[in-house]
């Protein structure tokens, strides 16, 4: 079958090309439509109710909202786990699915859950879904930076009522979420002594005031053959300036005695001013006024981030001087995952080139497997946009660790393939066209089932993973999908498209001189107009040549390399002086290996103590042998160098995270659970303006409690700084991240602060989207009052305190203080 195959590839070859053109084509195409994020969405499949309470304590919050609506919730189809919070005027209920479930038809079933759910809360109280997204879609950060003048209201108000609309507007963005500033409201300040010699009650001034504000419509009316709509205007402040407006509250009515009306400003002070809030924002210690971008689930967060941006440059020309500055985004963490795959590809196809350069002493041997590895690649693409696998670093990062294997596939066959040509041709070339097609299809079919066989145990092996299950299945199945993908294509390419390109490409027939100049010299113009124009950037980083003489270099070994692809001819391995030399090593190592097997056997062997000993640690490896060496009365520890062997190999850390650069910090300290507001704020400034000190410091943004989000469950003194960095070529000498960290921390930690962990954005946000939790490591306590609780949890943090291994600056009760 597989001969049969071959058989077919090659005597078609126009058939195979138009096949490989639209694969290429889907996978170039594939490139552009995969979402591209910096790592696997791991966020659980859950939607989030929310609801405003204003003005609420926890407790009645909890008893009245949180647990009426969780304990409706529950009998949603499909739902794992629903998991609610309370806060000071705001409940938060997560409604955590299974992964198979589709999103969207779990927020239909909530939605029709609610609509029975909202019978059983308060008056007045409508619970609400949050945003069409995922935990880890808040993807890009932005402020607003005012013209001289302007006050924080001011720009809360053009944030609220122009930007976050206009941004919320683009495509694949779920949500734009407003913090920092003062929203701007008309506030009614009752005096209680005017009340109570009036005799009137709030909740008529209440009532009075709302009574004001509507308008009524009076049907039409009709005169000389014309209609006209009667309606009565009340609303307050409809067309009217500030002034204006206030002036109307105040005459509003509350009642009249004895034909004596009773207004507002009787018994009230009326004024604008800031309303209540439990958010604020700073950036470089100066409190701001920003948003927080949302994407919306399943979009391209890339091309989210890119359509954002675009419209906050056509935007800032509309807003008065006013400009956005964009603060966090994940573009360069996007890009770089990227870089990473480029990279590795481009330093994979050149190491190729010269290696069967090298060995077969023919360009156009190399340049065919040039070919296959991208083909392979846009493949692995193609494949992605079929079975719906988005790219990211896990996911890149299987075809990167695959592409050794994907050239070797290609090569394997080839090497065959040159052989038996060289062997065809040395005899005299006998059987003439047919027979050399021949010697290609045997020559093939005799190495592809090895190939098969290699691909196919690699495949085999990374079976398991594709049975996890949770966050590790999120985690690791993208990285064994495209390193299947990538094995599958390079056999795909090696079988059916490396035989037809040898068909084409590996003739010993020589060309004129003149055809000749012409192939070396569009080769030299190719590749030094492409180092010149596209890929200066990638040489600059290794070539201490300036762009122009980069280019230069790379035209002549164009045209050389031009030159000699029309006029080489194949060479059997034996006239190959590379191939003789290995082959004389080769040939002395085997022999003395043989010789003695024992020493040989003893290498392979130490290497495995040692890996195992590095991996798990040489006490767990060695504590049978010293049992038996107890047993026989004898101390291995007198053995000079086997305690230091012990210590030196202690095994390998383990972590349930993969470890991401993403060139800035998540500074998230604790403060005391009690804080009020403006101490929180106060606090929050002055760190970020200890932070932003440091050196290496670009930007600090601080937020202290939540955005005006469903996505953000914050109570009012938590504090979250983004710690932006400047690249690490602007870096003092001999500063390490550990050591940067250390220096953020200590600048940072104030009286009454708590230490932070070391975090970064994305990997914070993921800490707490695990179990509602802001620290890597916490100890949940449950119990039946919150008394029992608080006591429980003190004393757990003065045991955990005393721990050798936790520092305990770091150790932070989370309590409720106070009574309900």
């Amino acid at each position: 079958m597989l001969r049969a195959m071959i058989s077919f590839c090659i005597r078609e070859p126009l058939i195979m090309v138009v096949l490989t053109v639209v694969a290429i084509g889907y996978g170039v195409y594939a490139t552009q439509q995969v979402p591209i994020d910096a790592i696997p969405n791991i966020g659980e499949n859950q939607v989030i109710v929310f609801t405003a309470w204003p003005g609420r304590s926890p407790k009645d919050v909890e008893d009245q909202v949180t647990y009426p609506l969780s304990v409706a919730l529950l009998a949603v189809p499909d739902a794992e786990s629903v998991r609610g919070k309370s806060l000071f005027g705001y409940s938060f209920v997560q409604v955590t699915f299974k992964d198979s479930t589709d999103f969207y038809w779990a927020r239909s079933r909530v939605a029709e859950q609610l609509g029975t759910a909202s019978a059983m809360l308060p008056d007045g109280v409508a619970p609400t879904l949050g945003p069409d997204a995922t935990g880890l879609g808040q993807v890009l950060y932005y402020t607003l930076d005012p013209p001289a003048g302007m006050n924080l209201a001011e720009l809360r108000s053009i944030q609220d009522f122009v930007v976050k609309y206009d941004l919320q507007a683009v495509s694949g963005v779920s949500e734009v979420a407003s913090v920092g500033g003062h929203v701007r409201q008309y506030q009614i300040e009752v005096d209680p002594d005017k009340l109570r010699y009036h005799n009137i009650p709030l909740g008529h001034v209440i009532d009075a005031v709302k009574a004001s504000n509507i308008d009524v419509g009076a049907k039409t009316v009709e005169t000389s053959g014309m209609e006209f709509i009667v309606r009565g205007k009340g609303f307050i402040g409809s067309g009217k300036t500030e002034s204006e407006t206030i002036e109307q509250i105040k005459s509003t009515v509350i009642l009249t005695r004895e034909n004596i009306p009773i207004r507002v400003r009787d018994i009230a002070q009326v004024q604008i001013g800031p309303a209540f809030r439990r958010g604020a924002l700073d950036l470089n210690g100066r409190e701001a006024v920003g948003g927080v971008v949302v994407m919306r689930y399943g979009e391209n967060p890339r091309e989210v981030i890119q359509r954002v941006k675009a419209k906050i440059d056509s935007l800032e020309s509309e807003l008065g001087g006013i400009k956005i500055h964009g603060i966090y985004d994940r573009t360069l963490l996007i890009d770089e995952t990227v870089a990473t795959l480029t990279e590795a590809l481009s330093q994979e196809t050149i190491i190729t080139i010269v290696v069967v350069v090298l060995f077969l002493l023919h360009v156009r041997a190399s340049i065919m497997i040039a070919i296959t590895l991208p083909m392979a690649v846009l493949m692995s693409f193609a494949a992605m946009k079929l079975f719906g696998v988005d790219a990211n670093i896990m996911s890149l990062a299987g075809i990167a660790i695959a592409i050794g294997t994907m050239v070797d596939m290609g090569i394997i066959v080839l090497e065959n393939v040159y052989d038996s040509l060289a062997d065809w041709e040395s005899a005299g070339s006998p059987g003439g066209a047919q027979r050399r097609l021949a010697v290609i299809r045997d020559s093939a079919a005799e190495v592809v089932p090895a190939v098969m066989t290699a691909v196919s145990t690699t495949i085999v092996s990374f079976l398991p993973v594709f049975f996890l299950t949770g966050r590790d299945h999120k985690l690791f199945a993208p990285l064994a999908w495209t390193k299947t993908f990538a094995l599958a294509a390079s056999l795909i390419v090696a079988v059916a498209v490396v035989p037809v390109l040898a068909r084409v490409f590996l003739k010993s027939a020589r060309y004129s001189r003149v055809t000749g100049l012409i192939v070396a010299t569009i080769v030299a113009a190719l590749l030094g107009g492409m180092c010149l124009l596209v890929w200066h950037e990638q040489i600059a980083r290794w070539s201490p040549l300036p762009p122009i003489w980069s280019s230069i270099v790379a035209a002549l070994s164009g045209f050389a390399a031009g030159w000699w692809m029309m006029r080489e001819r194949i060479r059997s391995m034996q006239e190959n002086p590379a191939s003789r030399f290995v082959r004389f090593l080769y040939a002395g190592r085997l022999r003395l290996a043989l010789e003695h097997k024992a020493l040989m056997l003893s290498f392979p062997a130490t290497i495995f103590v040692l890996g195992l000993g590095a991996w798990i640690g040489l006490p767990v490896v060695l504590r049978p042998l010293e049992s038996f060496a107890s047993f026989c009365g004898a101390n291995l520890n007198n053995v000079p160098g086997y305690v230091t062997a012990k210590h030196a190999f202690t095994g390998l850390k383990s972590d349930d995270w993969i470890a991401l650069d993403e060139g800035s910090w998540f500074y998230m300290p604790s403060l005391y659970p009690a804080a009020n507001f403006d101490q929180a704020m106060e606090v929050l400034q002055t760190q970020d303006l200890l932070i932003k000190q440091i050196p290496e410091v670009a930007n600090v943004m601080g937020k202290i409690g939540r955005v005006d989000s469903a996505l953000d469950p914050a109570p009012a003194a938590m504090v979250e700084t983004y710690v932006m960095l400047k690249p690490r070529s602007e870096w003092r000498p001999g500063i390490t991240e550990k050591g940067l960290w250390d220096e953020i921390n200590t600048a940072a930690t104030l009286p009454g602060v708590t230490p932070a962990a070391p975090l970064q954005p994305i990997e914070g946000r993921i800490v707490m989207l695990q179990a509602g939790i802001k620290a890597s490591m916490a100890v949940r306590v449950y119990g039946d009052s919150l008394q029992g609780l608080s006591k429980a949890s003190i004393a757990i943090a003065d045991q955990l305190k005393k721990h050798p291994l936790v520092n305990p600056g770091t150790v932070n009760p989370d309590i409720v203080l106070g009574k309900p």
